[in-house]
């Protein structure tokens, strides 16, 4: 390891010649990095999947190798101070990381108190910890969900919660690893405008792992590009036709025939495998929505999309049979082989090795997980812990042991999250082989441009519900001025 004086004392953070490699691992997951990052700056991390992008924010908050093995060659130094080897405690202190899965975070059992539990460990008086989380709630449009217990809490609002967490902190250096991974689109649109606010406003350096960078480029950003671990690129981003010279950019083509734009489309003649006929559903006296009819039909690819918290996640248990209905009925025929992929990976991941996780779904064969593994951009894994995979690569893993059963009902819930563009036409290509064998399929998304480009039908779910074609919906989302939730939108950057 280095020692401090073979480090340029220059302000800031500076990485130099910075490798890990994780047990197990054959190639390093970064690779002689060298970096500074400036106070101030507003640094994005872009990159295909797997790349080291959270590996690096790992490292840097000091969870790596304290928490998750790893051999670290180089060196990190803040302001000329090394950080590794440091107490995470006293990293945490000085810098905030939000990690990718938000559900590893939350420590506490109410809203109120997850924020105050950083303050509160630094021992500042009560008015400034009530102040501080005060503030942070209000910050991520929380606020009024402070009494709410976190168990009861949707993806996407853990995502705001623990943001709010480390704004509560106050650390001027903060890592956010796809913060608006499940954020819809209300949501994410906010929290681009605190990262802005934070370096423009407030003056903190902000470093973030994302892979929608459009509503960044108002902010300015430098970009750093990483593959196989290594920096292949650096480029101050001031006009959307930087992300286009440097790749990052890209529409997505409509995948389905085109539907009309009536209400419920040709879907209302297909085959149904599961029916839902007026069914209402709730947590104690909080009521997620109320008759709700509609069927999923052989071949269809239905996507459900609308704001956190409004029972998209719910509504997907709900056809799986993981929860009962308070009112009406769901019809499924139980004999219908059924795949189903969590919002989050680690919740149906069981197994020591990849190669095992394969075996619950009945297949022995090495050869068969390899080919699998080779389709879904995870080769030479089988051996591997399934819990050492970055997130992207865990969900890809649920993807494909949910389709190895070849099921005729798939209900899919966030699988684009973590996917660099090859990755997302790879679990687009699943979708469309499963449709066209035969399969209902049922997406949940806040990706709105690839909902567009792969669905039969859309459900939103809101204050109202929309349901029919691509289309009709989007039209009608539109009239009722729920612009961020239409295709386009997020490409135009605002």
């Amino acid at each position: 390891m280095l020692s401090a004086r073979d480090c340029t004392q220059s302000e800031g953070l500076r990485i130099k010649n910075l490798s890990v490699r994780y047990p197990r691992r054959n190639i390093p997951a970064l690779c002689c990095v060298d970096e500074l990052i400036e106070h101030g700056e507003l640094v994005v991390l872009a990159g295909p999947s797997g790349s080291g992008k959270s590996t690096l924010c790992r490292t840097l908050s000091g969870s790596v190798p304290d928490v998750i093995p790893a051999d670290i060659q180089g060196g990190i130094w803040l302001d000329g101070t090394a950080l590794l080897g440091q107490d995470p405690s006293h990293i945490a202190s000085v810098l905030g990381y939000v990690q990718q899965d938000p559900d590893a975070q939350i420590c506490t059992l109410n809203v109120w108190q997850e924020v105050a539990f950083g303050p509160e460990n630094l021992c500042l008086p009560v008015e400034e910890v009530r102040t501080r989380v005060h503030a942070a709630l209000s910050e991520v449009g929380i606020l009024d969900l402070q009494q709410r217990s976190t168990t009861t809490l949707s993806g996407g609002e853990m995502q705001r919660l623990a943001i709010a967490a480390i704004l509560a902190m106050g650390s001027e250096w903060i890592f956010l690893d796809e913060p608006t991974a499940n954020l819809d689109p209300d949501g994410a649109e906010m929290i681009f405008r605190v990262l802005g606010d934070l370096r423009r406003q407030q003056g903190r350096t902000v470093t973030v792992v994302e892979h929608r960078l459009a509503p960044l480029v108002s902010y300015a950003p430098r970009v750093i590009v990483l593959d196989h671990g290594r920096v292949v690129e650096r480029r101050q981003i001031r006009s959307h036709y930087d992300l286009a010279e440097m790749r990052l950019r890209a529409g997505w083509p409509r995948a389905r025939s085109k539907r009309s734009p009536a209400e419920g489309g040709e879907c209302s003649r297909r085959t149904p495998l599961v029916n839902l006929v007026d069914v209402g559903f709730g947590y104690g006296e909080r009521t997620l929505f109320e008759h709700l009819s509609m069927s999923i039909g052989r071949g269809e690819v239905a996507s459900v999309i609308g704001p956190n918290g409004c029972g998209k996640t719910t509504l997907l248990r709900l056809i799986a049979g993981l929860e009962t209905p308070r009112d009406g009925i769901v019809d499924r025929d139980g004999s219908v082989p059924l795949g189903f992929v969590a919002q989050h990976p680690h919740h149906q991941i069981f197994e020591r090795t990849i190669q095992r996780e394969y075996a619950i779904d009945g297949i022995h064969d090495p050869l068969e997980v390899d080919r699998l593994l080779a389709e879904a951009r995870l080769d030479g894994l089988a051996g591997v812990s399934p819990l050492s995979l970055s997130m992207g690569e865990q969900r890809r893993l649920t993807v494909s042991t949910a389709l190895s059963r070849r099921p005729d009902l798939l209900l899919l819930d966030e699988p684009f999250i973590g996917q660099d563009r090859a990755n997302v036409i790879w679990v687009l290509s699943q979708i469309r082989k499963a449709s066209e064998r035969g399969a209902g399929v049922v997406l949940v998304s806040h990706d709105v441009e690839l909902v567009a480009s792969i669905s039969d039908r859309v459900v939103y779910l809101g204050d109202t519900v929309q349901m029919g074609s691509p289309d009709f919906v989007f039209e009608a989302l539109a009239a009722q001025g729920r612009h961020a939730y239409t295709p386009g939108y997020w490409e135009e950057g605002r």
